[in-house]
């Protein structure tokens, strides 16, 4: 028997990709209130993250004519973006209330503290910061307010940008049918899944302390796969540090017969989920 393949270990959720209908309106969202930065912008399509390091963490692409249509599809449950620190956190959410922008939910699950908030069409954010030294296992158990004047007490500067270090974290799929899904992430993609106490959502990591993707079907799914006409999430990226992971996880896909695009020379393989969602896997190069 041989043994059950696993994609590379240091395999991490990269940028994400969305189509919006009003790229002005999503950047005066993005860029002036969250401080992403702006690292290119042509033909409808920008492309934010940190200018310090070039790295990108969101993509958004102007479909003037999609289809607005949220909760009804699969896709984009939520985007998780990971800040550093809670001082940074602070600042976010003290950005939030300065601009009067609407917060969803902001809550202590724990190991972590989250701020939930939607962007000008309704794709939702979550911002947070990862406590230290705590267990990153999600358990219904934990989650509580999160202490909102204690959050403001910890800085009174303004914030000025995201720092070098924040990244998306993860990302939260809405999906049709979750047990074909983990069949697909397990056996295909070859994520690990992670134990949790309930069944309505599941979270897979790439074999790291925390979860990469996690996927629940708690809104009724309208579209069993995902018409490229809607607007929200087009595709995810996934990091892989070396052309030799990349193979690897091209020659377990060939083995199984599944179907897949491949670019050699952009070192980029390309397929779909059972839901429709596109996901890129490709070798991060250094920006310089």
């Amino acid at each position: 028997m041989t043994d059950k393949f696993r994609i590379a270990p240091d395999t991490a959720v990269g940028f994400v990709a969305l189509k919006v209908e009003n790229l002005e309106k999503q950047l005066a969202f993005y860029h002036d209130i969250l401080k992403f930065d702006i690292l290119s912008e042509e033909n409808g399509m920008a492309f934010l993250g940190i200018k310090e390091t070039k790295e990108r963490l969101l993509v958004l692409m102007e479909k003037e004519d999609g289809i607005p249509s949220p909760y009804t599809h699969n896709g984009l449950h939520h985007l998780g973006l990971v800040v550093p620190s809670r001082v940074k956190l602070s600042k976010i959410y003290q950005q939030l209330l300065a601009h009067d922008y609407p917060v969803i939910e902001l809550v202590d699950v724990g190991y972590a503290e989250e701020i939930y908030l939607e962007d000008p069409e309704y794709n939702v954010i979550k911002i947070y910061w990862d406590k230290p030294t705590v267990e990153a296992t999600p358990t219904m158990k934990q989650i509580k307010p999160l202490d909102k004047a204690s959050l403001l007490a910890e800085t009174k500067e303004p914030l000025r940008g995201l720092t070098a270090l924040a990244r998306v974290g993860h990302v939260h799929l809405n999906v049709h049918d979750l047990e074909q899904s983990m069949t697909f992430y397990q056996d295909v993609l070859g994520f690990s899944s992670q134990e949790v106490p309930f069944d309505s959502i599941k979270y897979l990591s790439t074999d790291k302390d925390y979860y990469d993707v996690c996927m629940s079907n708690w809104y009724k799914i309208h579209e069993e796969t995902q018409s490229d006409e809607n607007l929200g999430l087009d595709y995810i990226v996934f990091n892989m540090q070396s052309v030799e992971e990349l193979e690897a996880l091209k020659a377990h896909l060939c083995h199984r017969g599944h179907d897949y695009y491949y670019d050699k020379g952009k070192q980029v393989l390309q397929l779909d989920d059972p839901n429709g969602i596109h996901l890129w896997f490709h070798v991060k190069r250094v920006k310089k």
